[in-house]
């Protein structure tokens, strides 16, 4: 554990840009917070949260996958070093669900692992909600990352203390511009997380909205009701941190061809249509109940937590109100809240062989 004092972080960046490329967020004079190189902006470590998460260091919205030369394949897996700084632990949360969908059942996604080998993460803990939709307590989170960040840091007024998470955490707080940490700076570090435990965020029921698609009492009408206002626009789904569909496609080059991979939506019809032309979610209602029981649901069952890191980023974004704050009450509303002595997150056990209780 070190301290950093708030005026060295200029020069902190400075130094680490020597080695890798730096993403940090950035407030832009029109009042947007993006992920971007230092200078663009303004540096944004209080209320930064932009739209497009930082997922999209990881699995960009459209990459070269492979190249098609006559008679050679080549697979594209090239990484720059890459330093995210200032991400949110909710970003943190979001980040670690992705790496396990990406290297899932003895599988790895060569293009996100190599990326994700060649990043270093820095971590900002939280004060205060970043934004009205914050709900990260409720989602089975905290306001500070509890695993997987290099370095973390913790907002103590002038200065900032700094945890490391792993070996290359340990590596940068060895650079001179951070100053040891004593055990005045851990007693108030111990406070700080107590107190940023239970800061208040909104409440909009995920507890309830569990234990409801638990039960696999919501009917097809409840979904078809709400699909009615969507516009598929699929806002939701692309400042999602978590969603990982995506399409693949082939185009001509000067090598001969290239295969892309960018990013899709489960909303949009033509996403699960096979060849034949079946659909087996044909209507808007069954793709918006895919979309959230695999959220609130199978994301729990497959990997042990929601896919939902509680940023409130698709609440914010749709048009029509129709994000995982709203969904979530709604579920609530309509089917009420059951099985309330179990645990929120062990409502969904594996069975073995006869399927999941």
């Amino acid at each position: 554990m070190k301290r950093l004092r708030k005026d060295r972080i200029g020069p902190l960046l400075e130094e680490l840009a020597l080695q890798r490329r730096i993403y940090c967020p950035q407030l832009l004079p029109g009042g947007e917070v993006v992920y971007a190189e230092p200078g663009l902006g303004n540096l944004d470590l209080d209320n930064g949260k932009p739209l497009i998460s930082a997922k999209a260091f990881l699995m960009p919205q459209v990459e070269a996958i492979a190249e098609f030369a006559r008679q050679e394949i080549s697979i594209i897996t090239e990484a720059e070093p890459t330093l995210l700084f200032g991400i949110a632990p909710c970003e943190m949360r979001a980040i670690q669900f992705v790496e396990r969908f990406m290297t899932r059942d003895g599988l790895s996604d060569p293009h996100f692992t190599s990326r994700r080998r060649a990043m270093i993460i820095i971590v900002v803990a939280c004060k205060e909600p970043r934004d009205r939709f914050c709900f990260c307590i409720e989602a089975n989170g905290k306001p500070f990352a509890e695993s997987g960040y290099d370095l973390q840091m913790f907002d103590l007024g002038d200065f900032y203390v700094v945890e490391s998470g792993s070996a290359n955490g340990d590596a940068l707080l060895s650079l001179g511009l951070f100053e040891e940490a004593g055990p005045e700076d851990a007693r108030l570090l111990e406070e700080e997380k107590s107190r940023t435990a239970k800061i208040a965020q909104i409440n909009p029921g995920m507890a309830g909205a569990l234990r409801v698609l638990a039960k696999e009492n919501v009917d097809e009408e409840f979904w078809e009701n709400l699909a009615a206002c969507c516009l598929n626009c699929g806002s939701c789904v692309y400042v999602c941190p978590t969603c990982t569909c995506y399409y693949v496609t082939d185009l001509t080059s000067v090598k001969g061809y290239t295969r892309l991979r960018g990013w899709d939506a489960c909303l949009h019809e033509g996403f699960s249509r096979e060849t034949s032309g079946h659909n087996p979610r044909p209507t808007p209602g069954t793709r918006l109940a895919r979309r959230h029981e695999h959220k609130l649901k199978f994301d729990v069952m497959n990997f042990g937590g929601s896919g939902c890191v509680g940023c409130g980023r698709c609440s914010l974004v749709c048009p029509v109100g129709l994000g995982a704050i709203e969904i979530i009450s709604k579920l609530n509303w309509s089917f009420g809240s059951i099985d309330e002595g179990k645990s929120d997150f062990d409502i969904f056990k594996k069975r073995g062989k006869e399927g999941w209780e």
